[in-house]
């Protein structure tokens, strides 16, 4: 998508729309893959499989997400740092590790809410 411009050459508020709307349905299409493949398939129906099993190393199913989501913090501090990341490739960029950040955020959301 080419970035509609202000005269001033700034990004305009109804790109900004566009943009986020883009991103949010990109990441709701990743998570989804994402969510079936590390929960064991389409014949698990627990969208948090793979966090719960922590439990059995007797880690809470929220900080061992939360744990996952430190890693993807420390290659941003990498990437800051550094300007680059060492492994850059296909999944695997800065904008993935933004994605994957929010999707973390969700799973948690998901997580709290069935602790309801």
């Amino acid at each position: 998508m080419e970035p509609e411009k202000t005269p001033q050459g700034f990004y305009t508020k109804k790109w900004w729309e566009e943009f986020r709307r883009s991103e949010v349905e990109e990441i709701l299409s990743l998570t989804a893959e994402k969510n079936n493949d590390y929960t064991g398939g389409s014949s698990c129906d627990n969208p948090f499989a793979n966090f719960d099993g922590s439990s059995e190393f007797g880690i809470d199913p929220l900080l061992g997400l939360s744990l996952r989501m430190q890693d993807k913090f420390q290659r941003i501090k990498s990437f800051c740092r550094d300007g680059e990341l060492a492994v850059n490739g296909k999944g695997d960029t800065v904008r993935d590790i933004y994605r994957d950040l929010i999707g973390y955020s969700l799973i948690a959301l998901g997580m709290l809410e069935r602790r309801k």
